[in-house]
């Protein structure tokens, strides 16, 4: 098994989903379109924004939200959040081969969530689209990034 085997066009899909689901990084903006572009593959804002779009967030981990990443790993992890997605819309591309050899739907059909407050459903979603928003305008005709799992709700509008 190689890298190539596993960094499909359908892995960087589902690395952008659970990434938006989690609340994201800004950094997610900086490394994973160039690690997309190493593998051959064009990782932009469009992109970005329109898997944000869809995809809800569904756990708020600090400094943003009240749980850690430790209680992310006891709730189910990452597996954990793929079952909730992929239970919600589909939003998960299955067939992705691992780096264990079995598939993306192998692993999170054996996945379990234990506390619902930190793996929410669909249902029950901090925000029903993800954690980025890219943001073009007069000020960033080129685009910008800002995580807006963190910003608080009240400065959602500008008047």
């Amino acid at each position: 098994m190689k890298p190539k085997d596993i960094m499909t066009e359908g892995a960087f899909h589902n690395a952008i989903v659970a990434d938006m689901a989690l609340g994201c990084s800004t950094n997610t903006v900086l490394h994973l379109p160039a690690i997309a572009h190493a593998a051959g593959f064009d990782v932009g804002f469009e992109t970005l924004n329109d898997i944000a779009q869809i995809t809800p967030q569904i756990c708020k981990l600090a400094p943003a939200g009240n749980h850690f990443i430790s209680d992310l790993y006891e709730a189910g992890g990452i597996r954990g959040v793929l079952k909730s997605l992929d239970n919600a819309e589909g939003l998960i591309r299955r067939e992705c081969l691992t780096v264990s050899g079995k598939t993306v739907g192998e692993q999170i059909d054996k996945a379990y969530i234990s506390d619902s407050e930190v793996i929410r459903s669909k249902e029950n979603a901090y925000s029903q689209d993800g954690g980025l928003a890219i943001l073009w305008g007069s000020l960033a005709p080129e685009g910008c990034v800002v995580k807006k799992g963190a910003v608080a709700e009240e400065m959602m509008i500008h008047t």
